[in-house]
């Protein structure tokens, strides 16, 4: 099947597979993911791994699109407010997640290498199928809140403890000659340096960009346009520049909502137009598992599956007890940050390159995990809104009755 008929046939089976997950109550994402395990190379073979390459760059510019609506949380007015509370939040989750998972691969035998390396990756919770979850409950409160800027945070703290336990990797064999350990590290240092700073400042200048030329922009399709190709070149450059796309754009939101006054405006429009990119996003997503893996999880595997779920959802809790939280923050932000894609299969890509001793073990841990907790993430996520009455089904009814 070629690229524009593989097209088409994702397209198709994103809105069937929608409308079929509504009768189960489950998340759409779920079913976008569902359907395309169904059409790719692991089951039906309907799009082929070489249409999935192709097929790509959709991907890299939904992605691109979510990393910039996530942007908006860092509105400084807001902000300035809830700031603290998210990095707190974040730091506690993700380390208590790190941990378990380095203590349990540690325990079970494995080389503290293998450990390291799955912990910073166990700090990641995926952006793209959350916010999707939050988008078709249409949600909006303080559990809707904090997950918006956990996310935000997240992805910039697991980018900064991968590089760390690179930098440590690196520098373990080299502990006997001083000189050398140093030119490691310092190497290593200007790399997460460029990284971070680097995307930043190119998200800002695409900022300014977009900012300055959306107060000339009136029509709706010339706004489009407009955020689509700064999004489209923010990702093609940073990809030039070995920077991260996702926090570059990341970046170019948070200057978006804090330079123009047509911010809020903007992230709206872009809300009402961009589905079918994203169900592109998931369906692909779905057809590049390799389900295979789910045979070879084994006790590792399962091990990693339940410390990581176990940090995020004890830390999520003792973090929000600690500040006071709502009780419903309490009980079921936890179930909010089970999902796990994007940036850790980018940091598994990294790993073969630079650690190829290692490569396999981890490679196959995270990749088995991430089939399992892209199907059951969504799901737990839509469950936490509900329950807390802030999806927008739940809000009409709670108005109902206090009315």
């Amino acid at each position: 099947m070629n690229q524009l008929a593989s097209l088409g046939l994702i397209l198709l089976l994103a809105l069937l597979s929608g409308h079929l997950v509504k009768f189960l109550r489950i998340p759409e994402v779920t079913g976008y993911i569902l359907a395309g395990i169904a059409v790719g190379p692991s089951v039906l073979g309907w799009v082929s791994h070489e249409n999935l390459v192709a097929l790509s760059v959709f991907s890299e510019v939904a992605l691109g699109l979510i990393l910039f609506s996530i942007g908006s949380v860092f509105d400084l007015t807001r902000f300035r407010e809830i700031g603290r509370r998210i990095f707190f939040l974040t730091l506690v989750e993700s380390s208590l997640a790190a941990a378990l998972v380095i203590a349990t691969m540690v325990a079970s035998g494995q080389p503290w290498q293998i450990a390291l390396l799955l912990g910073a990756i166990a700090i990641e919770t995926a952006v793209a199928s959350t916010l999707m979850v939050l988008r078709e409950l249409d949600s909006e409160g303080p559990l809707t809140e904090t997950l918006m800027g956990i996310m935000a945070v997240n992805n910039i703290l697991c980018l900064v403890a991968f590089s760390l336990a690179a930098a440590v990797l690196d520098l373990s064999p080299s502990l006997t000659s001083p000189g050398s350990a140093l030119n490691m590290f310092y190497g290593s240092m200007f790399q997460l340096v460029w990284t971070l700073a680097g995307s930043a400042a190119l998200g800002y200048l695409c900022g300014l960009m977009l900012a300055s030329w959306a107060s000339r922009v009136v029509e709706h399709g010339e706004t489009l346009i407009l955020l689509a190709g700064t999004v489209l070149l923010c990702v093609g450059v940073a990809n030039l520049l070995d920077l991260s796309p996702m926090l570059a754009s990341l970046a170019v939101g948070a200057t978006m909502v804090n330079l123009s006054e047509r911010g809020r405006e903007l992230f709206k429009a872009l809300a009402r137009t961009d589905p079918p990119l994203y169900a592109i996003l998931f369906v692909i997503a779905g057809a590049d598992l390799d389900m295979s893996l789910l045979g070879k999880i084994g006790a590792l595997g399962a091990l990693y599956v339940f410390s990581r779920a176990g940090g995020k959802f004890l830390g999520a809790r003792l973090g929000a007890r600690w500040l006071g939280l709502q009780p419903s923050i309490q009980r079921l932000l936890g179930f909010g940050l089970m999902t796990q894609a994007g940036l850790a299969i980018g940091l598994t890509l990294v790993v073969n390159r630079r650690f190829p001793e290692f490569a396999s073990t981890v490679a196959t841990i995270v990749l088995s995990s991430i089939v399992i907790y892209e199907m059951i993430g969504p799901i737990s996520t839509r469950f936490a809104l509900v329950r807390s009455g802030e999806a927008a089904a739940r809000r009409q009814q709670r108005d109902l009755v206090m009315d």
